[in-house]
């Protein structure tokens, strides 16, 4: 017999959370409430900054969308941040309020925190953030040369790839502009090679296509501090490099309602109370994208993407709308997963992989084309789809 009446709470309004919430509200009676509680008042897909950064989009029409301006007015859309959560009484307590929920999603995602090395505010251009995307494609405009350092701040940092992909299409725009031959791009991550969780043999291949553009690629370098008087960038043991143009993917934290990423089960999405068993507790309550912490069977975490967010949320309201329905939930997320690889020149190499394999992902990447690119320009229609 059908339940009536359930109120689902989607803590948090970005790539997962939007995708659970039109998933469930395409399964689900108009009697049961589905609300998107968000603290920003705009939705912004990120893996459009790195095209912003070129100029091949503009900055606000191209990135962001109003929630006012969502296509399902079905969907209610409380803005409020999220302060604390009682997940045993499902109750969570909002900026403007404490709300009560029969199921809670967890989808809060992982915050930028910039501040979080010296000097990154007022001196580095931010990689991860829409208007700072812009910012930099203006000063890559006036830009006639130098030495270009994007630098990684700190692990773990959503979409892995991102910092690779900035080097290329920066090789590939200076190397179109001009200024191409006095220019030096150097990347600096505190990762031991690119994509450490995919494994040594696709972290070579990213680093080859890195360096086989001329970029210099240096692993194992955590930054200290920026000391923008002397335009130098300073990391742990005292190391320095000068520069003329700084990047930075900033730091990344979980957000404070939650404290730390939660110990998620990898395939149902509930909370987890022992990671070893995959022993689940809380029920009704799920988290997806950066606040789940998935650990996979190499003891490294599942990389904080959207492709997968918007996997688990399928997951997730599938599984909601049978529980609804009086049905078993038989819904799992398989660890499966595509993403497209910007490589400049109008192309980008599709990756693609089983990250629950054993011993450890298995993953493929095709070598750069056109088609690739795309591919990934496919992602852009969800702004079309989720909003008028």
């Amino acid at each position: 017999m059908m339940n009536s009446g359930k109120t689902i709470l989607v803590l948090g309004g970005g790539w997962g959370g939007l995708a659970v919430a039109y998933r469930l509200r395409g399964q689900i009676g108009p009697e049961h409430r589905v609300i998107v509680i968000e603290k920003n008042t705009k939705f912004s897909l990120g893996p459009v900054n790195l095209w912003v950064m070129t100029g091949d989009r503009k900055y606000p029409d191209d990135v962001e969308r109003p929630f006012s301006a969502l296509a399902r007015k079905d969907i209610e859309w409380l803005n409020a941040e999220v302060i604390s959560l009682d997940l045993e009484n499902k109750k969570v307590r909002t900026s403007t309020g404490t709300i009560n929920g029969d199921y809670i999603i967890i989808a809060l995602g992982s915050e930028s925190y910039p501040e979080g090395v010296p000097g990154f505010v007022e001196h580095a251009h931010n990689l991860f953030d829409a208007a700072g995307a812009a910012k930099l494609h203006n000063a890559l405009l006036q830009f006639a040369g130098g030495k270009i350092i994007i630098f990684v701040s700190n692990t773990p940092f959503r979409c892995p790839p991102a910092p690779y992909e900035a080097a290329l299409l920066l090789e590939s725009m200076m190397r179109k502009r001009g200024p191409g031959e006095k220019t030096e791009i150097h990347l600096y991550t505190p990762e031991s090679q690119p994509m450490p969780v995919a494994g040594p043999e696709i972290g070579a291949m990213l680093r080859q296509m890195v360096e086989s553009r001329g970029i210099k690629y240096h692993p194992n370098e955590k930054v200290a501090r920026i000391d923008g008087a002397s335009k130098k960038i300073v990391f742990e043991g005292d190391k320095e490099s000068n520069y003329d143009l700084l990047i930075g993917v900033p730091m990344h934290r979980a957000p404070r309602a939650i404290v730390d990423y939660i110990p998620t089960h990898p395939q149902n999405l509930r909370v987890l109370i022992d990671a070893e068993d995959l022993e689940t507790h809380l029920p009704g309550v799920f988290v997806i994208g950066d606040s789940a912490s998935i650990m996979l069977l190499n003891l490294k975490p599942l990389p904080k993407a959207g492709v997968f967010a918007e996997e688990q949320a399928a997951t997730v309201a599938s599984n909601i709308a049978s529980d609804i329905r009086g049905e078993e939930p038989r819904a799992v997320f398989d660890g499966k997963g595509v993403c497209y690889i910007e490589a400049g020149d109008g192309m980008a190499a599709e990756g693609s992989g089983d990250f629950y394999a054993y011993p450890g992902p298995r993953i493929s990447i095709n070598p750069p084309s056109v088609e690739g690119h795309k591919a990934k320009e496919e992602f852009e229609k969800l702004l079309k789809t989720w909003f008028v």
